[in-house]
């Protein structure tokens, strides 16, 4: 059975995710699990924290996680297996080691900020998308699930030889699941491929994605973040899959997030190999 792990704080945009995994859980007949880490202050290093004070921080927190659980419960009628864990120290070092236990489908996160550029680049989802080697979905703030009927696939050159074959079981499931269409966008950043070049390359990417029958773009711009935001100015997507250890996308100039803006709504899958 899958699993689908959800790492939780209790605030919206948390809760938000919750709910947004929930939904996909029971369209893809998994698993959930909640993980609730107390992080101790850094000022109470410096101090004496009694075991009152701490066993109120843990009760709090396990009320909220339960009270979380029942919610999703009954959004899911019941028909979604939801487990909590509740721990002590550091975000991500406890979710590596639940991933490392469960051995996830995902890892979905919530997170706020009016764009992709800047939810990307907070904490501690920057340090999750890069020390998990499991797919890592994020959800921003106002996001609500939808089937995965279309799918963009942003890669490079780079990506096409290394990092895409191994995340072929997840994107023919996907499919299976959802009847997904991909567009796969590459992104050329130093030379204009001519038509020849272009079939070749597409000879090689349908080989290897042949059961997705994808449709292939590519796009001549200065940098990938600049392609993709000139894709997604003139197509639609439910799910947008990257691979962060390749580049840091969305990254970039202040007045390109702007452009992005539009589409904070579209959940963002970071694929590792």
């Amino acid at each position: 059975m899958k699993t689908i792990v959800v790492p939780v704080n209790f605030s919206s945009c948390s809760a938000n995710a919750a709910r947004y995994a929930a939904d996909l859980a029971l369209a893809l007949r998994s698993d959930l699990h909640l993980i609730h880490v107390i992080q101790v202050p850094l000022a109470a290093a410096d101090m004496m924290m009694t075991e009152y004070v701490y066993q109120e921080m843990v009760d709090s927190a396990n009320a909220s996680l339960q009270q979380l659980k029942a919610d999703l419960a009954k959004r899911c009628v019941n028909r979604v297996r939801i487990e909590t864990s509740l721990e002590a120290g550091n975000v991500a070092s406890k979710v590596k080691d639940l991933c490392k236990q469960l051995q996830p489908y995902a890892i979905v996160l919530g997170a706020s900020g009016p764009t992709l550029e800047k939810f990307l680049a907070g904490s501690p989802v920057a340090s999750l998308l890069h020390n998990l080697t499991y797919p890592v979905l994020v959800v921003p703030e106002t996001a609500s699930f939808h089937h995965f009927r279309r799918v963009l696939l942003a890669c490079d050159l780079e990506d096409i030889d290394s990092g895409v074959h191994h995340s072929l079981p997840l994107l023919k499931d996907i499919r299976s699941h959802f009847g997904s269409r991909f567009d796969i966008v590459t992104v050329e950043t130093h030379r204009v491929l001519t038509e020849e070049q272009k079939d070749i390359k597409s000879g090689g990417w349908k080989e290897q994605l042949k059961e997705l029958y994808p449709e292939i773009h590519y796009i001549c711009m200065p940098g990938v973040e600049e392609g993709i935001l000139e894709y997604l100015g003139h197509h639609d997507a439910d799910l947008v899959m990257v691979f962060p250890k390749r580049h840091r996308l969305f990254d970039f100039h202040v007045s390109q997030s702007r452009k992005l803006a539009k589409h904070s709504l579209i959940p963002v899958m970071s694929l590792h190999e």
